[in-house]
C-alpha cells in the first residue's frame, strides 16, 4: 500500500504543476468618459472606471466639465448612464455595455458645444 499511496500523491503533484502555470485571472472590463469642448477642442473630461462585475453594484462619480456644468456617471453591470446638472436640461446619455462592445457611442444630444463619448477598453489611474 504504501507504493500505491506514493503513486497517488506523485500524479496529484504532476496535475498541480501542468494545471497550475502561474496567476491566472479575468481582467474586469472598463469604460472611458471623454467629454471635449467643441469651441477649443479641448478636452474637459477623460476619465476611466471599471464595470462593477457583480448583479446588483453599481459605480457612481460625478466629474466637473465646465464651471458649473458637472457630468454625473452610473455604470452597472448592463448599461452606462451619463447625466447632467448645471446646464440647460438634456436627456440623459444611456448606452448598453452590449453596444459599447461594438465601438465607442457619441452622445446625439450632448450639451450645447460638447461632444461626449463612451468607449470601452481603458486603464484606470491607480
Amino acid at each position: 500500500m504504501n507504493g500505491l499511496a506514493f503513486f497517488r500523491s506523485g500524479v496529484l503533484a504532476l496535475l498541480c504543476l501542468v494545471a497550475c502555470d502561474g496567476q491566472q485571472y479575468v481582467s474586469p472590463d472598463t469604460v472611458a468618459l471623454n467629454i471635449t469642448k467643441d469651441s477649443t477642442s479641448s478636452e474637459r473630461v477623460n476619465v476611466c472606471n471599471y464595470v462593477p462585475v457583480l448583479l446588483g453594484d453599481r459605480v457612481d462619480a460625478t466629474y466637473v466639465v465646465d464651471g458649473d456644468l458637472q457630468a454625473v456617471l452610473s455604470i452597472t453591470r448592463d448599461s452606462v448612464r451619463v447625466t447632467f446638472t448645471g446646464s440647460a436640461p438634456v436627456d440623459p446619455f444611456v448606452v448598453t455595455t452590449t453596444a459599447l462592445k461594438d465601438g465607442p457611442q457619441t452622445d446625439s444630444s450632448p450639451p450645447p458645444g460638447y461632444t461626449v463619448k463612451l468607449s470601452l477598453g481603458c486603464t484606470p489611474d491607480p
